[in-house]
């Protein structure tokens, strides 16, 4: 009962099948949700071992999306409309002046993950 209400205060759990096998170095763009009723666009990227989420959309300005695929340099998150580069551990930009990206909390089970939006 105490674990479920934690996860009522934690956001709302969002199950992303296949992302716990999610290479080193790479990114995963993921729709969660209905888009039509409020769904989100989360990138989940492997850096160092461990699976992070970010917003799938670049905080510099909405038009521009995460790219999914390899990392740069196998570490950084990439917005091609922006040219800009994100640490998905911390959601700071790299070498730029911009706000964070936004960063959900994720939980591997298995060979799927479980991003709490």
């Amino acid at each position: 009962m105490f674990k479920r209400l934690i996860q009522l205060f934690r956001g709302r759990p969002m199950r992303v099948e296949g992302a716990g096998d999610l290479a080193e170095g790479h990114a995963l763009r993921a729709l969660l949700g209905d888009p039509f009723a409020g769904g989100s666009e989360v990138v989940i990227c492997r850096v160092e071992g461990e699976l992070y989420a970010l917003d799938g959309l670049c905080p510099h300005a909405a038009d521009g999306h995460f790219m999914d695929g390899p990392l740069i340099k196998g570490k950084h998150v990439y917005c091609p409309a922006h040219n800009y580069r994100f640490d998905p551990k911390t959601g700071k930009p790299v070498g730029a002046v911009c706000s964070s990206a936004k960063r959900y909390r994720v939980v591997v089970e298995g060979n799927d993950c479980i991003v709490f939006l």
